[in-house]
């Protein structure tokens, strides 16, 4: 009896991430080619997307690709300037799976990272909706298509991580975004309010992140509000919706000025000193600093 031989070809290892598929509006919005258009400049409002290294970089690992939204700001040359929301994609945890939208449909399917450093993507599904003034969707899908493979490249700059998306020739023909708000997590004291320091214990502010809420004390009302984080920004950050107790206590200019400059931030970056951090207005002034309370002091007031 003759034998029988079987080869064995290695799969490519599966490499998932932890997300959750959100809504998504379809924007009006157009493209526009890094650095100018027609000889208009590009709006200040957009964040440039910055060239990969040449040498290549890194593939991500669970923690990043799990770190929620990546925003599509780029496609091929041309950087995305959606006026509403961007296109999106999401990378599920433990089913291969992706969601998203290219701006105009919602789309999913698989991925797997393979050995050799390129993602690819396939079983491809998406809705059918016809969005003539939509630029970029075509493009996007041109490179998220059935069996397309692509080079990943993971890159961590300032306050926001990058995934390059590149082809055999290593041009980066899709880039990704994600900003790193997490920092702001967890409790903080407030040290100044427009310049003028503040010494009070009580006034203090929370961040949570992950369920976009704010809360804390004035130094005489507690208040809470949300929090939005406009992903096509680096360092965004709005403070709306904020409702207070109305206890009368005689640091209402504090608590006046307080609230006002919440309202007012646009942006919060991490400070020169470490565990601070500054809230910005829309034109970059200084709101507030605060500086991170300790989980030692905050369990001693417990």
């Amino acid at each position: 009896m003759s034998g029988k031989y079987i080869i064995l070809f290695a799969a490519a290892m599966l490499v998932s991430t932890s997300c959750s598929l959100l809504k998504s509006k379809i924007p009006v919005s157009r493209f526009t080619t890094i650095g100018a258009v027609s000889g208009k400049p590009v709006p200040d409002t957009r964040t440039p997307a910055p060239a990969p290294a040449p040498n290549g970089g890194q593939l991500p690992d669970i923690g990043t690709l799990c770190g929620g939204k990546w925003i599509i700001s780029a496609v091929d040359a041309n950087a995305i300037d959606a006026e509403d929301d961007a296109p999106y994609l999401y990378f599920e945890n433990g089913t291969g799976r992706f969601y998203g939208s290219d701006g105009c449909n919602i789309i999913n399917g698989s991925y797997v990272i393979r050995t050799d450093g390129s993602m690819m993507f396939s079983h491809l599904a998406s809705t059918m909706r016809y969005c003539p003034d939509n630029e970029y969707a075509a493009l996007i899908g041109s490179h998220i298509s059935e069996g397309r493979a692509l080079f990943v490249d993971t890159r961590r700059i300032g306050q926001d991580t990058y995934i390059y998306l590149s082809g055999e020739n290593r041009k980066p023909v899709l880039t990704l975004r994600r900003h790193n708000m997490e920092f702001l997590n967890g409790n903080w004291q407030v040290t100044s309010i427009d310049g003028r320091a503040i010494d009070d214990e009580e006034c203090n502010v929370f961040f949570d992140i992950a369920e976009l809420k704010i809360h804390g004390n004035t130094g005489c009302n507690f208040f809470n509000g949300d929090l939005y984080i406009d992903p096509s920004k680096s360092n965004a950050l709005d403070i709306n919706n904020i409702g207070e107790t109305r206890m009368a206590c005689n640091k209402g200019d504090q608590e006046l000025r307080m609230i006002v400059a919440l309202e007012s931030t646009a942006s919060a970056i991490a400070g020169d000193a470490d565990n601070t951090v500054l809230l910005l207005d829309a034109d970059g002034k200084e709101l507030m600093t605060l500086r991170r309370i300790p989980l030692s002091q905050e369990n001693a007031g417990d």
